[in-house]
Parts: C-alpha cells; sequence; structure tokens
C-alpha cells in the first residue's frame, strides 16, 4: 500500500506539470514560480466558453458554459455562465471558508492545482482556506490580484491581509502582481488567512493553488536531511550521520516568500578530522535590510560564538570550516514590499580531512579568490568616525589611471576626480563595500562637451564586472553637452545642490564615457562618496540626506551616535536635518543619553533650560534659523530640545518603550557637536500581555534605580489584555502615592476591540492623584484592556489588580444566574489567591473549582 500511494504521488506531479506547468529554471535574482497557462481562447482556468453548451439544470437549454473537458464542472443554475473545479463547483459563488483537499481533487478532477477567487466582500471580514496535501506533497501558492486588501505603513500591514499561516503576509490597495507572489508550506494542514480589519466595499484577491511534489526540483528543494526541532519554529539540527547524501538547509517555506520577524538557528556538527561544506547556492533578502535580513554563521552553537560570515541582499558564499560546531542564523525583520524575496537555500557536506587541515575560508561568487574571514571587531563600531577616512582617499591622486577601485574595507569616504589623470575613452570608479554597507555617491562637478550623447556620466547601483543578469541597475545617466561647476567657481544665487544616488547593495559603479581620449580633452567627473554600515551605523532611509534607524532585534544592543560627519552630507550646504531613529521590539525599552559635546560658541539668540517637563530651546528666533539638537518621542512630541552651549545640562537622557529620534537640525556651515550613548534593554516591565488569569497584580518598579536622575526623562505604553473565556465581573483596582498631573501619566481602562489597536472605547481614566480606585465592569465583559501613558521625568508609580467572579446557579433547575451585584472584600496579595463568597441563593465559587466540575 506505501508503495502504491508513493506511486500515486508521483504520477499526479506528472500529470500536473505535463498539463499546465512548465517548470521555471532557477535564477538567484529573482523569485521562483511555477507558471499557470491558460489559452487565449479559453475564458478561465475551467472554463472554454460562457455559453454553447448544455444546462445540467435544465435539459431544453444549450446557453450555458462549456467546461475544459477534463476537471471542469458546470456551477449550475446559481452562475450558467461559469465552470469550476470538480470538487469545488459547489464553492462557485461564494469561494469562502473551504477547504481544498488534494487527494479529493484529484480523485474528482484528476488536477493537483486549481484556482481561488475569493467573492467581492464589504469589510471588516474574513475568510479561511484550508489546504490538506496529499502524503509528499507541500502546498505552493501564487498571489497574482489583490484589492482593498489592507496597505502596507512602511514597516508592517494594516487595515488587513492575506497570510499564509505561520508564513508570510502580504497586503495592498490594488496591486497586479506582474511575477505572483509565492507562497510554501510544508505543514500537514496549510491555512490561508483572508482578513479585513477596516471598513471597505470591494475586497477581492485572486490567487493559484497547486499541491506540488517535495521530490520537485523545478523551483527548489524543502529542507532535507536535518532534523527539527521540538517545541522550535524553525530550528534544525544537522550531522554527518543524517547528511550521508548531502543536506539541504532551507528558509522557512522557500522557495516562497519567508515570514517577517523570524529567528531561525541551523545547527550543525561533525567529528574531529571532519571539513564542513556550507555552500550558499541562492540568496534573496530584502534588499536594503541588512540590518533585519540576514544570515550569519558562528563557529559555535550560539551566536556568542565567533562569528565567521554574514551575508544580506543576494550574497553568496562558500564556507569550508574545521571544527565540530558550526551555527546558521537566519534573521528576518517586518514584511517589506516588494514582495520579491525568498530567503537562502544552502547545501551541506562533510568531507574526511586525508591532510592539513585547511583554515576557514569562504568563496565570494563574485570573486574567483579566497579569503579568510575574521570576526568583525566591536571597536570598529566605537571608532567608525576615524577622521583617518578623510584623509586617506587622497590617496588616489597618486594613481595615474583614471579607473579607480575603492574598498570599504580600506576606506570609507572620499572623492575621484579624473582631471590630471591619464585620458582614457572609458572611466571608472568601482565602490566595494563590505557585508552590510550601502554605497552614496554625488557627481560633484563635470564637463560632458560633445554633442548628441557622445559621452556621458552614468551611475550604476551594484558590480559591473560580476557580469550577472540583474547585478547593476542603472540609476542615472548624464549625457553630453552637460556641465556643472564647482560650487567655488558658481554665483550663491546660481548653485544648486547636486542629487546623492544609493545602492541597494554593498556596490556600486560610475562611469565617465568620453568621445576621445584627445590630450586636448577636458571633459572629467569629480565624485564624491562614502560607505555606509548599516550594521553598526543603522539603516540608512534611502529618501533622505542622513536618517538612519536602529532596529532593537538587528542593530548593536548598545553603542554611541555622534553628530553627522562632513563626508555624510557629501556636499550639501545650507540647512540640513538628520534623524537617528531607535526602534525597540516588543518588550524591550530604549535608553538614549546626551553625553557630552564641544564647547559651543556663546550666542545670545538662543540657549538650553532643562526643568521638570525637559529641556527646552529659549530663543526669539525661529528654531528652524538655529543649529539645535532635538529628543523627539513617537507621538512627536518633544522630551528635549538643545541649543547654544548646553553642556551645563549634560548628561540629559530618555528611557522609552516606544520609538525616540534623535534630530539634529544645522542651520550654519558647522551645526552643534554632540555624543549620545544607546542602549536596547530586554524590559519585560512594559509593552503588550495578554493574561487569561482571573486575578493578577502588576506593579510600577523603581526605574530610576541606578538611573540619571536629574535629567532623565520616561516614555511609556504598556498594555494589558485580561482576557477569560468564561462569563465573569471584572473589577481592577488601581493604588498609586503619587501625585502628578494626569498629562505626566495615566492609565485608562478599555473595551476590547477585535480589529486594528485592541483597545476600543474607553470606559475609565485613572490619575496618580485619584490616590486609589475600585473599577467594576458590565457582566460578561469578558475582555478588557488596560494601558498605561506615561512620559514624564518622574517614573510612574502604581499598582494595579485585577480580580473574577465566577456565578453558577444552587441547582440544575433553576434560570441563568444573575450577575454579581456588589463585590465584597479584597485580597491583600492578588497573586495566586482566591476568595471564597457565600450568598442565599446563589453560589459564588473559585474559578479553579467551577473548572474542575466542567471538565466533568
Amino acid at each position: 500500500m506505501v508503495a502504491v500511494g508513493a506511486m500515486s504521488v508521483v504520477l499526479r506531479g506528472l500529470c500536473f506539470s505535463v498539463v499546465l506547468f512548465a517548470g521555471c529554471p532557477y535564477a538567484y535574482s529573482q523569485l521562483p514560480w511555477t507558471p499557470i497557462y491558460v489559452g487565449q481562447s479559453q475564458v478561465d482556468l475551467w472554463t472554454r466558453s460562457a455559453t454553447g453548451c448544455p444546462c445540467n439544470f435544465n435539459t431544453s437549454s444549450n446557453d450555458c458554459a462549456c467546461c475544459v473537458p477534463s476537471g471542469g464542472c458546470s456551477c449550475g443554475e446559481a452562475l450558467p455562465s461559469r465552470c469550476a473545479q470538480c470538487g469545488l463547483d459547489q464553492h462557485c459563488t461564494n469561494m469562502c471558508n473551504i477547504t481544498l483537499d488534494g487527494k479529493q481533487l484529484f480523485s474528482k478532477s484528476g488536477r493537483g492545482f486549481g484556482q481561488i477567487k475569493s467573492p467581492y466582500l464589504e469589510g471588516p471580514t474574513k475568510c479561511t482556506y484550508k489546504f490538506i496535501p496529499d502524503v509528499g506533497q507541500r502546498v505552493e501558492l501564487q498571489i497574482y490580484r489583490l484589492l482593498s486588501i489592507g496597505r502596507h505603513n512602511g514597516t508592517a500591514c494594516e487595515g488587513g491581509w492575506l497570510e499564509l499561516e505561520g508564513g508570510a503576509r502580504v497586503c495592498g490597495r490594488n496591486e497586479r502582481f506582474d511575477r505572483p507572489v509565492v507562497l510554501f508550506s510544508d505543514k500537514s494542514v496549510a491555512i490561508l488567512h483572508m482578513q479585513i480589519n477596516e471598513n471597505t466595499t470591494r475586497s477581492q484577491f485572486l490567487a493559484y493553488f497547486s499541491f506540488a511534489s517535495n521530490a520537485s526540483s523545478s523551483v527548489g528543494l524543502p529542507a532535507r536531511g536535518g532534523k527539527p526541532v521540538s517545541n522550535e519554529v524553525c530550528d534544525w539540527e544537522y550531522d554527518e550521520k543524517s547528511c550521508r547524501k548531502g543536506c539541504i538547509l532551507t528558509s522557512p517555506g522557500y522557495p516562497g516568500l519567508y515570514p517577517p520577524n523570524t529567528r531561525c538557528r541551523y545547527r550543525i556538527t561533525s567529528s574531529p578530522r571532519v571539513t564542513v561544506n556550507l555552500n550558499f547556492t541562492s540568496v534573496l533578502l530584502s534588499h536594503n535590510h541588512c540590518t533585519s535580513d540576514y544570515i550569519a554563521v558562528y563557529e559555535g552553537r550560539e551566536t556568542t560564538s565567533s562569528l565567521l560570515k554574514m551575508l544580506c541582499g543576494n550574497d553568496r558564499t562558500n564556507v569550508v570550516h574545521v571544527g565540530s560546531q558550526l551555527l546558521v542564523e537566519f534573521r528576518s525583520g517586518p514584511e517589506v514590499p516588494p514582495f520579491n524575496y525568498n530567503g537562502f537555500v544552502a547545501t551541506l557536506s562533510f568531507v574526511e580531512i586525508t591532510t592539513e587541515a585547511p583554515t576557514t575560508v569562504t568563496m565570494e561568487s563574485t570573486s574567483k579568490t579566497l579569503e579568510m574571514i575574521r570576526s568583525p571587531s566591536r571597536s570598529s563600531h566605537n571608532g567608525r568616525y576615524n577622521h583617518r577616512d578623510l584623509h586617506d582617499h587622497r590617496k588616489d591622486q597618486g594613481s595615474a589611471s583614471c579607473d579607480l577601485v575603492v574598498s570599504g574595507n580600506e576606506i570609507r569616504s572620499g572623492h575621484h576626480d579624473t582631471r590630471g589623470k591619464l585620458k582614457s575613452t572609458v572611466c571608472r570608479l568601482n565602490l566595494r563595500g563590505r557585508a552590510y554597507d550601502t554605497v552614496h555617491v554625488s557627481i560633484t562637478s563635470y564637463n560632458l562637451s560633445p554633442v548628441a550623447c557622445k559621452s556621458m556620466v552614468e551611475i550604476f547601483d551594484g558590480n559591473l564586472e560580476a557580469r550577472m543578469i540583474g547585478s547593476a541597475k542603472s540609476l542615472k545617466r548624464i549625457c553630453s553637452p552637460a556641465e556643472r561647476l564647482p560650487r567655488a567657481l558658481v554665483p550663491v544665487s546660481k548653485y544648486i545642490e547636486p542629487e546623492r544616488y544609493s545602492s541597494t547593495g554593498r556596490d556600486m559603479t560610475v562611469i565617465l564615457q568620453r568621445s576621445s581620449d584627445s590630450p586636448a580633452d577636458e571633459e572629467y567627473m569629480d565624485v564624491s562618496y562614502y560607505f555606509h554600515d548599516e550594521r553598526e551605523e543603522g539603516t540608512q532611509q534611502p529618501a533622505s540626506v542622513c536618517d538612519v534607524e536602529y532596529y532593537g532585534l538587528s542593530s548593536p544592543p548598545e553603542g554611541t551616535v555622534i553628530h553627522p560627519e562632513p563626508h555624510k552630507l557629501l556636499t550639501s550646504q545650507g540647512p540640513v536635518k538628520c534623524r537617528q531613529h531607535f526602534i525597540p521590539a516588543a518588550n524591550q525599552s530604549i535608553n538614549i543619553t546626551v553625553e557630552s559635546s564641544t564647547k559651543q560658541a556663546s550666542s545670545n539668540s538662543c540657549y538650553t533650560k532643562c526643568g521638570d517637563s525637559g529641556c527646552q530651546c529659549v530663543t526669539k528666533n525661529r528654531l528652524d534659523e538655529l543649529d539645535h539638537l532635538l529628543l523627539v518621542s513617537e507621538t512627536g512630541y518633544v522630551v528635549s530640545c538643545f541649543c547654544g552651549n548646553y553642556q551645563e545640562w549634560l548628561p540629559v537622557g530618555v528611557r522609552s518603550w516606544t520609538p525616540v529620534y534623535i534630530e539634529w537640525s544645522r542651520f550654519s556651515n558647522a551645526g552643534l557637536n554632540f555624543k549620545a550613548a544607546y542602549k536596547f534593554s530586554e524590559d519585560p516591565y512594559c509593552g503588550d500581555h495578554t493574561t487569561k488569569k482571573p486575578e493578577g497584580e502588576v506593579t510600577g518598579g523603581n526605574l530610576a534605580s541606578g538611573e540619571i536622575k536629574l535629567n532623565q526623562y520616561y516614555q511609556q505604553k504598556c498594555t494589558w489584555i485580561l482576557d477569560s473565556s468564561m462569563d465573569r465581573q471584572l473589577t481592577i483596582e488601581v493604588k498609586s502615592s503619587q501625585s502628578r498631573p494626569c498629562a505626566a501619566w495615566n492609565l485608562t481602562i478599555h473595551e476590547y476591540s477585535k480589529n486594528g489597536d485592541p483597545a476600543g472605547p474607553k470606559l475609565y481614566t485613572f490619575c496618580s492623584r485619584d490616590q486609589h480606585k475600585n473599577f467594576t465592569l458590565d457582566w460578561k465583559m469578558n475582555t478588557a484592556v488596560v494601558r498605561l501613558q506615561a512620559l514624564s521625568r518622574t517614573p510612574p508609580q502604581y499598582t494595579m489588580k485585577w480580580r473574577s467572579d465566577f456565578v453558577t446557579a444552587n441547582t440544575r433547575k433553576s434560570g441563568p444566574s444573575p450577575a454579581p451585584n456588589h463585590v465584597t472584600g479584597s485580597s491583600s496579595n492578588i497573586h495566586d489567591r482566591h476568595n471564597h463568597r457565600y450568598c442565599a441563593f446563589s453560589l459564588t465559587i473559585p474559578w479553579w473549582i467551577l473548572m474542575t466540575f466542567l471538565r466533568l
């Protein structure tokens, strides 16, 4: 029977591939997918024509749809002009909340694939699609069309989405994916959720599904040879015994879109005198998000071990390692459009050493040479603003050639001027960054004299020398005749700042193409450039000159930042604003302390004054016409403002459980100098919490302990969802010994909202000056939300307790029990203690006794 079942799967896979599918040769530069072909004379996948065939519900009519002979069945009287896949024809008019069983569909239609076209729906609403693959199959989904299914706010989908349970999430207002968004699932049951959380009039999506064979190699393979770790989402163990025929490591759902906010660990164990060969044959991670989406290889079993290699974007490498332990960690951040990334696949093999053991090496995909792997030095983080870089870039002036290759390992900023170099028809500037670098260039001046674009300057995102499809994209082409004079030669009234261009990966190329190489030729280009390390210096925001973001999950846990260096602003003159944005993860806090500043020139136009409400800039002028520095909360509230000579107030800090940023504004040629320290801390005190405990207690601890007290400010947003599956009356008690303004901090109680923010309509507000209050919620309001919000120099001090009253009748013949109409007594310690109360005709009993009876 097992052999028959396996043969059945193979035959289905063959039939499936021959009829409608063609395997796509894999290319690392794009997401693989399985094309589905519909004939031009065919209405859809199962309908050949809308009319012309007998109706199965009316023998006298020939005006019904003609179905595909193999696999198509009429939708019947409900939709006479359409056919559907046999086995799904009962869902023609409402393809929502359905189950697609691969085995049953094949038995009825002879096909292991089909189409999902959701009905036009009004939101808020939701639909689920359950896929049950047969033995030896995995589920593939191709999403072609989205209409009014949420939107992406820059960090996540909101308002609605399509989500493969445990996998990726996709959203869009009106999206047609030319190459479909591809999702894979290797679960025994895969569930696709269509979730709409807002008011819409026509939400819909179009997708194809396939029960594909696990053995198919046309679009990639799932993980093979390792053992999944119990109770972990995507952790695996590999050893040489299980990899005698070779092993494969893949990201979750490969070769489809990988899930967001995921951490996978692949631990590899080998015997002594065995070489581990780990070859990353394909890597396609979200571009320009190296701080959140990356692969790290460690020499050991934990991330505290020595780091051997980091990969992001579409980096590929081959790691050869001698040692008993190796760890591969895959991290992903928020889902980011365009949805065209699919993670990685790597082959793993073990080779017995018969000669002297080699050193651990990597082989880059864009180079034929081997490089030694070195762990990145932590000292490079604190010393990344070394002014040595500003002088090292002058080394290119000693070269006679107009070609220049700049390595980010050696030089971090500079400029390349082809004047004074040997004349050549083509001059190249090749900028090669480190693993986590992005490159930024600006054409400060140039001269292109011939007519009709016979000379040009062109900027490419990527490495032209790699000779790979899609490895370089043209960002800008300047055709002759054209001229841009150096700033010193242009009147101020006519000067326009040059544009800046940024790479998505670690490489950029700038080419000057001359019409001739005559010595009299005065054509040239002068290019300014710098490398930006996203892991150590934050994720550079492409639409700005100098804005960066630090994420609590992927950035270094602590470090220092300073004012933007001149080379980071390239040739920018005049007013500039730069933001350093710090974004803690759930149950993290961020602590930022402005530690020092060089002494500023005394100025009567602006000075700094600090007090209980933060530091303020005192000036009679407009603030945007002055050099200043801001610490700003997520809501836009300015926690502190610095201007003039503000050294005497330092250090000034803010501790926040929500995002906060430093905004540096330069109006003069110099701007204010500053140095600040930051630290992301694991902090379960605040954040989002959900509990089903019927009673409990939360106490605001002494956050000021061990911290700066004079000018330390606290910003908090904590949410507790108190949930119960049983009918109850909830009482919430809040106490505080403080007497602070309600704007400094308050605690609010809300109804629970299923859509969007869980904090629905507000019921009650507690301010510290209230000292002590009890809030009794309505009977059967089983779920409530408590939220604390604070922005204050003094951390909030409070105790919040909750308890539940459950009621049951004293006889099986009586009617429903009334709600408790009063609350008696209170527990001195609510943690894990329960009150017993008795009434004349009804009994209020402890929740744990009630649950025991319900189980009987």
